[in-house]
């Protein structure tokens, strides 16, 4: 099962998204990621046996429960891996907010584990548009981002393809802490 630890996007954000990506001048060779499938990653875990199921879950749940609800500001779209290389677009997050520290809690829970992870750095964002391989980008200003994204749910997140469509279903979610009257 290929698996990975993310954050959800709640409907709100998801409906900013969506009428910000209405706004873009489409070309050939783009296709739209799912408004569904919309997540910001903290640990993906890639092809990994169904036996640690259970023992993720159990992991999600102790990080989710010292983990406090908080927000983050997706700033800007950006073309990954560089604006001369372009392969997805994707609305960034300039600043982390509090998922660095639930990434360090999901990264040493992992290596106690002996569960494989990639370990690139935590760079929050949504995957909102991915480009057909030797695709060109003839127009690459974007238009402003500023869309305000809730952290309330961590999820694990199984990838599974359905009628030709790469679909991600959570297997396991738990709400965050509501932050403290005292924050």
């Amino acid at each position: 099962m290929r698996l990975f630890f993310a954050v959800p996007i709640a409907p709100e954000s998801s409906a900013a998204l969506s009428a910000l990506c209405s706004r873009l001048q489409t070309q050939r060779g783009w296709h739209w990621v799912s408004e569904r499938n919309w997540h910001i990653t903290l640990a993906f875990l890639g092809e990994t046996d169904g036996k640690w199921v259970q023992s993720l879950s159990e992991l999600g749940e102790s990080v989710a429960a010292t983990s406090e609800c908080s927000a983050l500001m997706l700033d800007s779209l950006q073309w990954f891996p560089s604006i001369n290389r372009p392969r997805l677009l994707a609305a960034v997050a300039g600043q982390a907010g509090a998922l660095p520290s639930i990434r360090k809690q999901l990264a040493t829970g992992l290596r106690d584990l002996g569960v494989n992870f990639d370990g690139k750095p935590l760079r929050p964002h949504v995957t909102l548009m991915r480009l057909e391989r030797g695709v060109e980008v003839h127009d690459l200003s974007l238009p402003p981002c500023d869309i305000r994204v809730d952290v309330e749910t961590l999820a694990l997140y199984r990838s599974e393809r359905e009628h030709g469509e790469t679909r991600y279903r959570p297997i396991w979610r738990r709400d965050l802490n509501p932050l403290s009257p005292f924050h």
